[in-house]
C-alpha cells in the first residue's frame, strides 16, 4: 500500500468515527472538531536561523476522553513547514514544503479549560520546492523524503465548551533529507473548535 491510499484510508476511518460521534449513543464518549491556524517554520541543518517560513494548518480531530483528566486524540490536517531566508530584502533562499500530518496524542486536563496533547506524527510530503535567489531549484535538487515522523506537543485553552486557542510544536525524529541531515521545526498557532 503506498502513501497515497494510506491517507486515503486514513481519511475514511476519520469520516467513519465522525459519523459514529454524530449519528450514535457513543457521541457522548467519541468527540470531533476542526483545527487551524497559523505556522511558522526552520529547518535545522539548513545553515538557514530563525521560524521565518510562513503557512498555516487545517484540517479535523476526533478524541475520546477515558476519565475527566486522561483521553486520546487522532488529528488529520495539512500543514505548510519549511525556511526562508531574506536579507536586506533580498530573498536568499526559501524552502516550501506541504505535508498532510497525523497526529497521535495522549490527551491530559489537568485544570479547569486547560488541555495539553503530545505525541507522535506521521507526515506524508505532498510536494517540496526550493528557491535561492528567486529561482527554482529543480525537485531532483532537493532529494527531500516523502515522509517525517515528529515529536508534538500542544497546549489548548479553552474560552468556552466549544472554542479553544491553541499553540503548538513538532520536531522531526528523523531527517526530512541527508547529505546535510535536515530535521522540520515547527511552531503553530490556531483555534480549536469542538462539535457537541
Amino acid at each position: 500500500m503506498n502513501y497515497l491510499n494510506k491517507i486515503k484510508t486514513s481519511i475514511l476511518i476519520l469520516g467513519f468515527l465522525l459519523n459514529i460521534g454524530t449519528f450514535t449513543s457513543y457521541a457522548q464518549t467519541i468527540k470531533g472538531g476542526v483545527l487551524g491556524g497559523l505556522s511558522a517554520s526552520q529547518i535545522d541543518g539548513d545553515t538557514q536561523k530563525g521560524y521565518d517560513k510562513l503557512g498555516f494548518f487545517s484540517g479535523v480531530f476526533v478524541e475520546k476522553m477515558f476519565t475527566k483528566v486522561v483521553g486520546a486524540k487522532v488529528e488529520l490536517y495539512y500543514i505548510g513547514k519549511g525556511a526562508k531566508n531574506n536579507a536586506g530584502g533580498v530573498e536568499i533562499f526559501k524552502t516550501h514544503l506541504n505535508y498532510v500530518e497525523m497526529p497521535f496524542l495522549l490527551t491530559l486536563n489537568p485544570i479547569e479549560h486547560v488541555e495539553v496533547d503530545f505525541g507522535f506524527a506521521y507526515s506524508y510530503l505532498i510536494s517540496a520546492k526550493m528557491f535561492e535567489y528567486g529561482d527554482e531549484v529543480p525537485n531532483s535538487a532537493i532529494d527531500m523524503h516523502n515522509s517525517d515522523f515528529s515529536g508534538i506537543v500542544s497546549g489548548s485553552y479553552y474560552f468556552s465548551t466549544n472554542v479553544a486557542f491553541n499553540i503548538r510544536f513538532d520536531y522531526s525524529l528523523i531527517p526530512v533529507k541527508n547529505n546535510p541531515n535536515w530535521y522540520n521545526s515547527n511552531l503553530s498557532f490556531g483555534f480549536i473548535y469542538k462539535f457537541n
